[in-house]
């Protein structure tokens, strides 16, 4: 397996914003027949879901905030919040992958050089590149499904409502948003409203899973590297006359990795914070909206808690699959034959053993670790805020 092939979907991602692909030290540089198209539709899209949380903000200030009815206000605020957090994180995305291009790139030159040649027989390169890819294959089928749900149900409803003579047309767009046009009752000012909306979720819903993808090719990448350092430490026969000089290069291996690791969460900590935040407000909320708004509402609402489940549920999963493989040099060291070797031998085994004592954990800033065990202290804080708010209805 090669290394651009991990990047199938990722690819993908990028196409669909029309942005240009990530790129590493040797990667052939992409044919690009139609650069200002490609960068007008990438700007379009990034500026209408930018706007879309100034839009749902002010909808919510100019029309739900006036309910005198409890219900109907604490309705209207939880269905604001989960659309203003559905926006927020496709736009918290797309700053975080912009911002940190250049970062993001070295580490995946990093990545490129550390990758194994076809002969290396101690990485199992076929398996993870099949973990991996299955991984993203799934996130991609969901989330692109997702937004064809998310862009098609209002037009559906909207020719619903038509057709059936007894009922008012609504014209509601995928998500309440105040537009500088008129919407309701003009064809051509709710289609201007669909579009932008349309694009802007293209937009949101490609750089979320750009960001999954990265996570996932950088935990399964290392994961392999983890994997082969811990099989030469099995196979490594310290009464060899050159066990010195490779348990060296293993601890230089070692040393390498986790510094790629640290680098790699020093860049991702803006979006591990954000998609812990935006997804614990985003479940409380929606759940509340979920139970006080009308059918058609609701199923809008379940369709986005699922989609903000899976999205905390996908980052905290590969952080606990990473400290997983990270896990695996210290049993290897300790069942190597150390007793046989001199006390040099042995005292470099110490000091890797003492390296890979813990565990290896991606953390949020240093605060929060990246796992499963974060998730389900989110969720359960979900719920808490949950049952708080629905006491006020």
């Amino acid at each position: 397996m090669e290394f651009h092939e991990y990047f199938e979907y990722f690819d993908r991602s990028c196409r669909f914003t029309m942005a240009p692909r990530f790129k590493w030290s040797g990667r052939p540089a992409e044919n690009d027949s139609y650069p200002l198209l490609r960068k007008t539709f990438f700007l379009l899209g990034s500026f209408c879901l930018g706007y879309q949380i100034f839009g749902v903000i002010l909808y919510w200030l100019l029309f739900d905030r006036k309910a005198e009815d409890t219900q109907k206000f604490v309705a209207g605020i939880s269905e604001a919040t989960g659309a203003l957090m559905l926006v927020s994180v496709g736009f918290y995305n797309i700053c975080a992958l912009q911002y940190h291009r250049t970062e993001i790139e070295k580490l995946l030159t990093d990545l490129m050089e550390l990758y194994p040649r076809p002969r290396e027989r101690h990485y199992r390169c076929r398996h993870y590149h099949k973990l991996a890819n299955g991984f993203m294959k799934f996130e991609f089928v969901y989330f692109w499904m997702f937004v064809m749900y998310y862009n098609t149900a209002p037009l559906v409803v909207l020719l619903y409502e038509h057709l059936t003579d007894e009922m008012d047309v609504s014209y509601k767009t995928q998500i309440n948003t105040w537009y500088p046009w008129r919407i309701h009752g003009s064809a051509v000012g709710y289609g201007l409203g669909h579009f932008a909306t349309c694009i802007a979720s293209i937009a949101g819903v490609a750089f979320s899973l750009g960001t999954h993808n990265l996570i996932c090719i950088f935990t399964y990448q290392l994961k392999l590297h983890f994997d082969a350092i811990a099989n030469q430490l099995l196979e490594l026969d310290s009464r060899h006359p050159g066990a010195n000089q490779e348990l060296r290069r293993l601890i230089a291996y070692h040393s390498h990795v986790i510094r790629i690791a640290d680098e790699f969460n020093e860049v991702m900590n803006f979006s591990f914070l954000g998609g812990l935040l935006f997804s614990t407000i985003a479940l409380c909320m929606t759940s509340v909206a979920i139970l006080l708004l009308d059918l058609v509402s609701a199923f809008k609402c379940v369709n986005g808690l699922v989609a903000f489940i899976v999205y905390n549920f996908v980052i905290c999963f590969l952080g606990t699959e990473f400290s997983i493989g990270s896990d695996k040099v210290l049993p290897a060291a300790f069942y190597n034959n150390w007793y046989e070797g001199d006390l040099a031998y042995r005292k470099m085994l110490l000091i890797l053993m003492m390296r890979a004592t813990k565990p290896y954990v991606w953390r949020t800033y240093k605060l929060a670790p990246v796992s499963i065990t974060t998730y389900m202290a989110t969720l359960k804080f979900s719920y808490q805020m949950f049952t708080c708010v629905r006491s006020l209805k």
